[in-house]
């Protein structure tokens, strides 16, 4: 990604949060100090701009993970992850409330959601095995994975910290039957 479609990025999630995705490519060009002509240069169509954005913020909350343990999944990968999502998502909180705004209202395209499926893999794959062999319980490996991004969004709406932060933890590692 270019200097350019940084630039225009930054300028089209504050607005994407405030006045909706409906905001008209014309004012994003201009909130960005750029052309129409130079916007569309970047991004041909605004579905591409709303892809570049989903794709630099879920790249962006993926990369704040540190590296796996490998496939066994444990208490302290969980909590590892945990901390780092959410020094992510208060460092850049307009990237984490638009990557939930593009997900939840399905405006990725279905290339840009399976090429961001395939790079959250290996955390699939660690939690599928950790069902399988039974370290953590629930019907599916996307029901635990919404439970615990539910959990972690809990705590970052409601800006618990401490020893909140820590219980808050702790109920999710019950609700999906980790033992701490």
């Amino acid at each position: 990604m270019n200097d350019r479609q940084k630039q225009i990025i930054a300028a089209a999630i504050p607005l994407f949060l405030t006045e909706g995705v409906s905001v008209s490519t014309a004012r994003i060009a201009k909130v960005a100090g750029v052309s129409n002509g130079t916007l569309f240069n970047a991004f041909p169509t605004k579905q591409d701009l709303i892809d570049a954005i989903y794709r630099s913020t879920k790249l962006a909350m993926l990369a704040s993970f540190p590296i796996s343990e490998g496939r066994q999944f444990a208490l302290r990968q969980l909590r590892a992850n945990w901390d780092a999502y959410l020094e992510w998502a208060r460092a850049a909180p307009n990237d984490h409330k638009v990557m939930h705004l593009l997900r939840e209202a399905g405006l990725a395209s279905p290339e840009v959601a399976a090429e961001i499926d395939a790079l959250s893999a290996p955390h699939a794959e660690t939690l599928m095995a950790a069902l399988e062999h039974g370290t953590v319980r629930g019907p599916s490996v996307a029901f635990i994975g919404s439970v615990i991004f539910a959990q972690i969004d809990l705590v970052i709406d409601h800006n618990l910290t401490g020893a909140d932060e820590d219980l808050a933890f702790a109920m999710l590692c019950d609700a999906i039957g980790l033992t701490q």
